[in-house]
């Protein structure tokens, strides 16, 4: 069933005076959508979404709702079918759920279904969306080793717990590599899919030989957003040690110089992330902040004296443009460049999700670490 002759099908539906009439038609639509997992249906930049039930409400709950059941479908008199039609933006890739008469549920009529950091959502793509994710490639890739280690800090008076990325793809082991530290590491690890991104993009030839260190917080918010200490453990103290087990363990340099040193969050990860390098940015010259909470601490990164480090960094931020950071992303762009900071600036037609971060985050790494031959970087 096409989505116009679907559409087309609702109208009619909703014209049907026979109640008897209207139910069998309602029936025979649902069951044609269920069969197909085809909700929600889209054209240009309309989305018809469907729900069988015979509960008294239901409600889309999504990215555009900032995640608050706020978005009421309206059910077919007569008929257990519920609908709503809604218009997004023709490339966007987002994620929703139903609330069945106050139970949040997944949608059965679609199977694109994606793990969150809160479980498990519903995913859909506006016609015009093209994944660039680089999680499938079309060919099996051999996979990088992930090696758990303990960290004993001396500077936070505690252990923590880091996982070493080193790709196997690579024919020859090379002399030097790039450096990654990624924050919200066990979450980029197990949602992002960072590890197999990056094997992919090694396979395909799109990076430079990149290893990383995937790190976890124990006290997010804390640690994140209001921890001194904490930025000196990654810049001073993290850093030398990351550089030692590659060196032992693999025989390989990383991280030699500023340059060859980036670090990554999301959210208030990117924050950390922009501010390390902004406070160290002779230990760490490269950025990618994703969907970066700048309006943590009532904007207290704009206010920072070290802004002017910035001419001495590239930063790669990006945003979604439903519901996420865009405005004050965009804003940080402009300062960064205003100051003499090199910035490269994504906008996505996503949400504030690790689905928008997994999906975006292949453009963010061949920004930051291009291949020489990687003309479609600019």
């Amino acid at each position: 069933m096409t989505q116009l002759v679907t559409e087309q099908a609702l109208f009619s539906l909703l014209e049907h005076r026979s109640e008897s009439e209207r139910y069998q038609h309602a029936q025979q639509l649902w069951n044609e959508v269920l069969t197909a997992k085809a909700n929600p249906l889209t054209a240009g930049k309309r989305a018809l979404f469907l729900h069988w039930s015979s509960a008294e409400t239901v409600q889309l709950v999504g990215d555009w709702t900032f995640w608050q059941p706020s978005m009421p479908m309206e059910k077919i008199g007569g008929t257990d079918l519920h609908y709503v039609v809604l218009e997004f933006p023709e490339d966007a890739r987002l994620q929703y759920k139903l609330v069945v008469d106050g139970q949040w549920v997944l949608d059965p009529a679609n199977e694109r279904v994606v793990e969150e950091g809160f479980g498990l959502n519903n995913e859909f793509w506006m016609p015009r969306y093209q994944d660039r994710s680089f999680l499938d490639i079309g060919r099996s890739v051999s996979r990088g080793t992930l090696e758990r280690r303990i960290v004993e800090s001396a500077v936070l008076a505690s252990h923590r717990e880091v996982f070493y990325y080193m790709p196997t793809v690579l024919t020859i082991l090379p002399a030097t590599m790039k450096l990654l530290i990624v924050h919200d590491g066990e979450e980029a690890i197990r949602i992002g899919k960072f590890p197999r991104i990056l094997d992919n993009l090694h396979a395909l030839g799109l990076v430079e030989p990149v290893a990383a260190c995937f790190l976890s917080p124990r006290d997010r918010n804390l640690e994140y957003a209001a921890s001194d200490a904490y930025v000196d453990f990654v810049a001073e103290e993290l850093l030398p040690i990351i550089r030692r087990y590659f060196a032992d363990e693999h025989g390989v340099a990383v991280g030699e110089g500023s340059a060859s040193v980036a670090v990554t969050g999301a959210s208030l990860g990117g924050l950390l992330a922009t501010k390390t390098a902004l406070l160290f940015p002779e230990r760490i010259g490269q950025v990618l902040a994703q969907s970066p909470s700048y309006w943590w601490n009532r904007g207290e990164i704009f206010r920072m004296p070290q802004l002017r480090n910035a001419h001495r960094l590239h930063v790669v931020i990006q945003t979604g443009t439903i519901c996420d950071a865009r405005e004050l992303s965009s804003l940080m762009a402009q300062r960064l460049r205003a100051i003499g900071a090199r910035v490269d600036y994504f906008e996505y037609s996503q949400g504030h999700t690790w689905g928008n971060w997994r999906t975006t985050f292949a453009d963010g790494i061949r920004a930051l670490f291009p291949a020489s031959y990687d003309s479609s970087i600019t």
